[in-house]
């Protein structure tokens, strides 16, 4: 029931078509590279977010922002990342960068050497939408996250858990990621009977409307003030 951890989401506010999701244009971006500009922009806003609320004296949860695949391959993507942290004098404990697999197996190996310079600069990385796409162990083999993120597909829904294949596999994948050393988030936990199931079978974290919908900034404020659930 306490708040520990939230996500910098991205939402776009058109003049004239108001607000716009983004599933209407992150694959435009990400087809044309912009998307990288849009992840560092949205790192830019989390962390003048932190940098606030710290000259306020509000204890804030660490943040999550989004980083695109795309971003494979930039060698100072890390330098990057730390300058625009540094520039708010946020400690970097504050900032975890979320990362989404690669379709290419050689990635795994650049992959796995970012998320090692992030954890030297006291970031945190976590593994997004695990079980879905490009999903596969060779990333739990060869890389050393911090928190794995379970897509909210493989989130069981039916009230009868025990006869599901979604039960099976979720459970599969909480067991293995536990004995790994991993930390695990639930996404899209949505009703009491899922919140249940997730208190149950152990998972460390969960994530989704359950609690909160996405809020804007004052109202994630209102919302750590008021306490826990």
């Amino acid at each position: 029931g306490e708040v520990i951890g939230a996500e910098a989401l991205v939402r776009w506010m058109h003049p004239t078509k108001g607000l716009i999701y983004p599933g209407d244009f992150i694959p435009i971006l990400e087809r044309d590279g912009s998307i990288c500009k849009l992840d560092f922009y949205v790192l830019d806003k989390a962390c003048e977010f932190l940098s606030r609320c710290k000259k306020m004296n509000i204890e804030l949860p660490r943040i999550s922002v989004n980083f695109s695949r795309k971003h494979i391959g930039n060698p100072d993507l890390v330098k990057e990342i730390v300058a625009v942290i540094d520039k708010y004098k946020v400690p970097h404990e504050y900032v975890e960068i979320e990362l989404t697999e690669s379709e290419d197996f050689k990635d795994y190996i650049v992959m796995a050497k970012l998320i090692d310079e992030l954890k030297a600069e006291d970031i945190s990385t976590s593994i997004d939408d695990f079980g879905t796409g490009y999903s596969s162990l060779n990333m739990l083999r060869m890389t050393s996250i911090d928190i794995l993120k379970i897509d909210k597909s493989f989130i069981p829904i039916e009230e009868d858990y025990q006869q599901k294949k979604d039960c099976i596999m979720f459970e599969s994948i909480l067991k293995l990621a536990k004995a790994l050393g991993f930390r695990i988030v639930a996404e899209g936990v949505e009703t009491e009977q899922q919140y249940t199931y997730m208190y149950e079978v152990g998972c460390d974290i969960i994530q989704g409307y359950y609690f909160d919908r996405p809020l804007p900034k004052d109202e994630f404020l209102q919302r750590l003030d008021s306490g826990q659930y």
